[in-house]
């Protein structure tokens, strides 16, 4: 099985849409602090899923992003869409970056231990995208970030989806160590977000790392990365991110 099957089979729990459409989509407004609210029939059977082959504190943290930018009806449909080989491809990068981003805090003491995160079962026998690897990424501070002229959005309003999006980038960095073991250097990205918060062009500005394979999955992770909404005006931003073993 792949690795976006597994992802999209293997752990998060399908069940018949019928289901969904009771207890499951009974639930749908949003809080203010913590995303929409879901049924606690729903999260038995993600948890239940999940932990089956992953940590419960990964686990946990997956789930909870995924409520932070999905309703539990639309959770559902999307899930049921796929078990029907209908494809939603923003939804499975929004989920595959939650599994890497979850897996890479855990490995790194976030959650106050080590082991195989989710990154680790879905990357498939013997050990984690994240936990197994050497590899390591600096995130970027508000001072180490260049924003254009006439900006629309603050520094901390960029900082906080860098902050937060950043320790995805783990992953990408450990597999290409695995290509090239030693290599490390500093990717510096030029990008553009539109007032929707989607990137509408991105350039590598500058490199240290000689590896131009790694750079362009960089900017190809980075790309996909989503801000909040502002009223009007596009953004240009250039962030470094640092890469060492």
């Amino acid at each position: 099985m792949s690795f976006m099957e597994k992802i999209a089979f293997g752990l998060l729990g399908f069940v018949a849409f019928t289901y969904a459409g009771g207890a499951a989509s009974v639930v749908a407004q949003k809080s203010k602090t913590k995303g929409f609210l879901y049924s606690y029939e729903t999260e038995e059977i993600f948890m239940n899923e999940c932990t089956q082959g992953a940590n419960q504190r990964v686990c946990r943290c997956v789930f909870g992003k995924i409520k932070q930018q999905y309703s539990e009806t639309d959770y559902w449909r999307l899930e049921n869409d796929l078990r029907r080989k209908v494809d939603h491809p923003e939804y499975i990068s929004y989920l595959t970056e939650s599994v890497e981003q979850c897996d890479a805090e855990y490995a790194e003491g976030s959650y106050g231990g080590s082991g195989d995160g989710l990154a680790g079962l879905l990357g498939g026998g013997g050990g984690g995208i994240a936990t197994k690897a050497k590899g390591s990424i600096r995130t970027p501070s508000e001072r180490d970030i260049e924003i254009g002229a006439g900006s629309s959005r603050s520094a901390a309003d960029i900082m906080k989806v860098v902050r937060q999006r950043t320790p995805g980038l783990r992953h990408v960095y450990n597999k290409f160590l695995k290509k090239k073991p030693g290599f490390q250097g500093k990717v510096a990205l030029k990008f553009t977000i539109d007032p929707s918060g989607v990137i509408i062009s991105i350039s590598i500005a500058a490199s240290t790392t000689g590896y131009s394979e790694f750079d362009n999955e960089i900017k190809s992770a980075v790309s996909r990365w989503k801000f909040s909404k502002v009223n009007a005006g596009n953004t240009t931003v250039t962030i470094p991110f640092t890469f060492s073993e």
